[in-house]
């Protein structure tokens, strides 16, 4: 005789059932429709449950919520193990991998030997002795895997089984690492959840921690050995499911394990996304306030796939760029409309037609000399003897990937968005639809702009409207820079003034109210100019020379000549952070990121970030602030030496912060101002000085906030397990310093996908994440916020 379960919700023993009185068919019948009718009722303890809350007692509820876990446990009412039914042994650690990985129907046959169902008192002994030989483990369905590439949100199984238990954990585990790190870097330690951690979820009321540990794991109280315990089976599962998804990933996309480990390394092929989307927000909401778009520039293609004609047969070979530098650019536009609270996403790629001429050649026959950074162009001897000319006049056949300004006047408007490179070419592209106008060099803006190598970085004062830029003209003996500016009173542009120096790699510069600094890094070309012009890398073509100084020109915006010259040990720096005049000491104080030399610039080949090394392949340097004093003074002398550089005066130098960082940025509104905070990207390990050979990741995998006038105040981090952010964006909502924005697009290398993030500036707290439609290569690039 089976129980009547009331309405209420709560199991009620009226009558127990002598163990052994059914024989035969009868008996298999009886279970049947006995296992028929529990399921009924349970499922309408259920639907009571959920109606009658608020007017049952607690320790009710708990006992309609576990009956639902044992409904089909062949229990009897004495407690004791039915002798016809061997005792179920302990699920091994390999069996709880299998039902990680082979996911199966646990749920209960309507043949099932269910002979009684448990009473209140029954359910209160078997949480307070759970190893009791009674208890027996049943689910209603196990968990269905997601794929990682279909959605973070995962549906919460119907009931927990071994392998859910399991999953619980490293869900528990994944929120912990999170809380710690980042999600709540300001200190409130809370762990929110989000679509990267679901909860799970039982039928019924949810049971607490303790109660489900003693009904899965038999434990009613954590120990250390559990503990210890816990974490290996974390660790187990971890890989247990990443081979599972790698093995349905392969055999899903017919790829090899190398393939799929390009895939996972964040610098794979991107695809274009020409028509705008809208995105899908997975945790958060719409930040209020927020209006505008933002810009970010990076890697596109790398890998590019061309036929070779043989004999008989054709085969495809695949071009690779060496450095990351090189790669062909995709542009990524991601527009924030308040008024409806929707975010809308659209990108392209920038150089079909470069990628064109590759296939056709079979490789990158440059058009200047030093146009790639460290590639391998694939093409032979003969090449160099084909005369260059200039950049393809088509609006996609060049290659600008390394910089990005927003309304600079090109061709009569300022309404475009130009992306540059290290040869003086300028892309002019639509804001709107990213459709590229036309690639023009600086020379065809203004004749007296000379220059083959240019600083892809350019520089704008908000005040005056100007943007300004950095040409290298390289000779055979000596090179001639020039300092350029245009503006939207001057659209043509003018020079600001020349100098004679040797040639380098400047990737950034300087400006103040009334100065631009610019810094000569100490570089040697065995063969000169001819060096030069006969390859096409340029890192091939320079090396860095470690006994020479490093020399800052700072040259007048106000007379358009150099002011005086300063010297500065050995170093190397690709990114400048801000610069401030202070008028009362007549002095510059210019923030770097600096590396002991180039070696920084030359780890970026795509073949380490890719497979990465014990050591991190992707530079990060140290802050560093140089004090060039006395400007008015060191003029006067500057024209009595006639710019003899043995005689220029020191630039003082000290560490900011010796956080490994890099892609650092502040406050926009402060640029050319005394600051407070600096935002960037860096690496977990060495910001928690726990850096260790054979790590895995060697991308920058989370994103920092410093204090720059304080070196002992800790930073904030934000970070995530297999995510690798790119540079954050400031974007203010006040005229307080760090009350704002910061914005990143991050990769997730286990789920081959990228994500938006929005962080609040001043807690690093986490406010949305929202799933793009493309994956985004992971980029060594640069972002832009325009309202």
């Amino acid at each position: 005789m089976t129980a009547n379960i009331p309405d209420s919700g709560v199991v009620q023993n009226s009558q127990k059932a002598p163990v052994g009185t059914a024989k035969g068919n009868n008996r298999k019948e009886s279970n049947a429709e006995a296992a028929a009718q529990t399921e009924e009722t349970l499922q309408k303890s259920d639907n009571s449950t959920a109606e009658n809350t608020h007017s049952q007692p607690a320790a009710d509820n708990t006992s309609s919520e576990i009956s639902t876990e044992i409904k089909s446990a062949p229990l009897h009412s004495t407690g004791e193990a039915d002798p016809n039914t061997k005792q179920q042994e302990p699920e091994t650690l390999d069996k709880l991998v299998n039902d990680v990985s082979n996911p199966a129907d646990m749920s209960i046959s309507a043949s099932s030997d269910v002979q009684s169902v448990v009473s209140p008192g029954e359910i209160d002994h078997l949480i307070r002795n759970p190893q009791s030989p009674v208890t027996s483990r049943t689910s209603s369905k196990a968990p269905a895997t997601t794929h990682p590439l279909e959605s973070y949100e995962q549906k919460a199984p119907l009931g927990p089984s071994p392998a859910t238990m399991a999953s619980a954990i490293l869900m528990r585990d994944g929120d912990t690492m999170r809380a710690s790190g980042s999600g709540t870097a300001g200190g409130s330690g809370e762990s929110e959840r989000t679509a990267f951690s679901p909860p799970i979820q039982t039928s019924g009321s949810p049971l607490s921690s303790t109660s489900m540990r003693a009904l899965y794991t038999g434990v009613s109280e954590a120990t250390d050995d559990e503990e210890d315990h816990e974490d290996r089976q974390r660790r187990l599962f971890r890989a247990a499911e990443r081979r599972r998804l790698d093995k349905e990933q392969m055999q899903q996309n017919n790829m090899s394990s190398d393939e799929l480990e390009t895939l996972r390394s964040g610098l794979s092929n991107a695809r274009e996304s020409v028509q705008p989307s809208e995105l899908r927000i997975l945790n958060g909401d719409f930040p209020d306030g927020l209006r505008g778009s933002l810009y970010l520039l990076g890697p596109g293609q790398i890998d590019i796939k061309y036929n070779v004609q043989r004999e008989l047969e054709q085969a495809t070979r695949v071009f690779t760029y060496g450095n990351i530098m090189d790669a062909l650019p995709l542009l990524t536009k991601i527009s924030f409309d308040p008024t409806a609270k929707t975010i809308t996403h659209r990108s392209r790629l920038l150089a079909k037609q470069a990628a064109g001429r590759i296939q056709m050649e079979h490789g990158v026959n440059t058009k200047v000399p030093g146009a790639l950074y460290l590639t391998n162009t694939n093409q032979s001897v003969l090449s160099k003897f084909i005369p260059k000319a200039s950049h393809q006049a088509t609006p996609e056949g060049e290659c600008c990937s390394q910089g990005i300004q927003l309304f600079m006047p090109l061709q009569g408007s300022s309404q475009n968005i130009v992306c540059t490179n290290h040869v003086g070419a300028l892309q002019n592209i639509d804001p709107v639809d990213l459709r590229p106008r036309s690639t023009v060099e600086y020379k065809s803006v203004n004749r007296a702009f000379k220059g083959t190598l240019s600083c892809p970085h350019m520089q704008y004062d908000s005040n005056t409207r100007e943007h300004f830029a950095v040409l290298q003209d390289v000779g055979f003996r000596s090179t001639t820079y020039s300092v350029i500016c245009i503006s939207e009173a001057q659209p043509e542009g003018y020079v600001v003034a020349n100098f004679t120096a040797q040639v380098s790699i400047v990737h950034s510069f300087a400006i103040t109210q009334d100065y631009v600094v610019v810094p000569v890094y100490p570089y040697d070309s065995p063969l000169g100019g001819i060096s030069y012009r006969w390859n096409d890398s340029l890192l091939e073509t320079l090396s860095f020379d470690h006994s020479q100084p490093v020399l800052f020109y700072v040259i007048s915006r106000e007379y358009r000549r150099v002011q005086c010259i300063y010297r500065a040990p050995t170093f190397f720096a690709l990114h400048q952070i801000n610069a401030v005049q202070e008028t009362a000491t007549d002095s510059i104080a210019i923030d770097m990121v600096t590396y002991e030399d180039d070696v920084s610039l030359r780890r970026l080949q795509i073949s380490n970030l890719r497979k990465p090394s014990s050591a991190f392949p992707v530079p990060a340097g140290v802050v560093r602030r140089f004090q060039l004093n006395g400007i008015t003074m060191e003029a006067s002398r500057y024209a009595s030496t006639r710019g003899n550089t043995s005689l220029a005066p020191p630039a003082h130098s000290r560490i900011l912060r010796n956080e490994q960082v890099e892609l650092c940025q502040v406050n926009p509104m402060l640029a050319m101002h005394p600051y407070t905070f600096i935002y960037a990207l860096g690496h977990t390990e060495t910001l928690h000085n726990q850096l260790r050979p054979g790590i895995e990741g060697a991308l920058f995998d989370c994103i920092v906030k410093l204090n720059a006038n304080d070196s002992s105040a800790p930073p904030l981090i934000w970070s995530r397990a297999h995510c690798y952010p790119s540079e954050p964006v400031f974007v203010p909502k006040s005229d307080q310093e760090d009350d704002g924005y910061i914005l990143s697009v991050f990769f997730d290398s286990m789920r081959i996908t990228s994500c938006l993030l929005i962080l609040d500036a001043a807690t690093f707290k986490e406010l949305l994440i929202a799933q793009l439609p493309t994956a985004i290569p992971v980029s060594f690039g640069h972002g832009k916020f325009a309202i």
